[in-house]
């Protein structure tokens, strides 16, 4: 014979609606209705969407526009080159960033750029230097945006520093490339 809090806990445990069994379910316990498995590896999802094989999007250039278009090749994309310009130019920028004190300027762990209660001649050097750098990129990159009809601040803004995936601007991208490795002589 049952006790009292036996037939209880079993009248508790029946109340309500059935619990469906042996479907899938999202991590919070709702039912999913998603066709996809769940399982799924994010690496198989990225060279789904990127259209790469699973090799490749492991890479880290394919977190950004300008890694994927390294990553598919010369033809399509754009050279080693190319993608090695458009890094110095990411890190120029940063570094420029830092010279003129912006507020959204990343802060690296190298020491240089950093900021300091005493200012020595070697930061302000840096600094010059720094700032003499990229208005000479700035001014190859308008030497170029002159010779061409493309638009390449929106490449250079869109696609390289916030790295929005633009197919039809490819084009651009690789004249501002092109550009850059002039600027940096690579």
């Amino acid at each position: 014979m049952a006790s009292k809090a036996a037939k209880l806990k079993q009248k508790r445990e029946s109340r309500g609606r059935p619990k469906v069994e042996h479907v899938a379910r999202e991590p919070n316990g709702r039912i999913s209705r998603s066709p996809l498995d769940t399982d799924c590896d994010t690496l198989e999802r990225r060279a789904k969407r990127l259209r790469l094989p699973v090799e490749l999007a492991r890479d880290q250039k394919a977190a950004t526009f300008i890694g994927y278009l390294n990553l598919i090749g010369k033809v399509d994309g754009i050279s080693d080159d190319q993608y090695e310009a458009a890094q110095k130019y990411l890190a120029l920028r940063r570094s420029y960033l830092l010279a003129i004190k912006a507020p959204n300027a990343e802060r690296s762990e190298e020491g240089v750029g950093t900021p300091s209660p005493d200012i020595s001649d070697t930061y302000v050097d840096w600094c010059q230097n720094t700032v003499d750098r990229f208005d000479e990129c700035r001014k190859v990159i308008q030497r170029a945006q002159n010779e061409s009809r493309a638009n390449l601040w929106a490449a250079l803004d869109l696609c390289v520093i916030q790295g929005h995936r633009l197919d039809h601007m490819v084009g651009d991208i690789r004249i501002l490339c092109n550009a850059l490795i002039v600027a940096f002589r690579v």
